[in-house]
């Protein structure tokens, strides 16, 4: 389980369960998700995997500028603010490019929407990023310390 200890495998796991989980569930906010089931289950995990990126790449440049891989377990506020805001950046980005430029996607009328941006993506990068960090802190927590052993 060492792989379990580097900070971007958790990232990755603990991110790409809880994006997949919010991408199936905001599903009918698209109006792509009329085009059949293995359409829709092909493009959430598309975008999940887009999720993943996003998560590992702000998570290293917030390494970057922390100094540290392990800000996000650390007591240190504001690399924690810095990661939430970097992603909800690019989802702001990405939501505005791919819905307005690109017309890659479309909400439907349900989709709750400020000034043209869909609140279920902005949401999602403001819950996930900090349950995410949550579950790695608790994660590293529950891990057994090394018990020394007797001369």
């Amino acid at each position: 389980m060492r792989a379990w200890r580097i900070p971007e495998v958790q990232f990755a796991v603990w991110g790409g369960l809880l994006n997949a989980i919010w991408e199936f569930a905001h599903s009918s906010l698209y109006t792509d998700h009329v085009r059949g089931l293995w359409y829709v289950v092909w493009t959430r995990l598309h975008c999940t995997g887009g999720d993943v990126m996003i998560l590992v790449i702000t998570f290293w440049v917030v390494s970057l500028l922390a100094r540290s891989r392990r800000w996000a377990t650390a007591e240190r506020l504001w690399p924690k603010v810095l990661f939430v805001i970097g992603g909800f950046s690019y989802t702001l980005f990405s939501e505005w490019f791919n819905t307005a430029v690109r017309e890659t996607w479309t909400y439907t009328e349900s989709m709750p929407q400020l000034f043209g941006f869909g609140l279920s993506p902005l949401l999602q990068w403001t819950v996930v990023p900090p349950v995410v960090m949550w579950l790695m802190r608790r994660a590293l927590c529950r891990q057994p310390t090394p018990k020394p052993t007797e001369a």
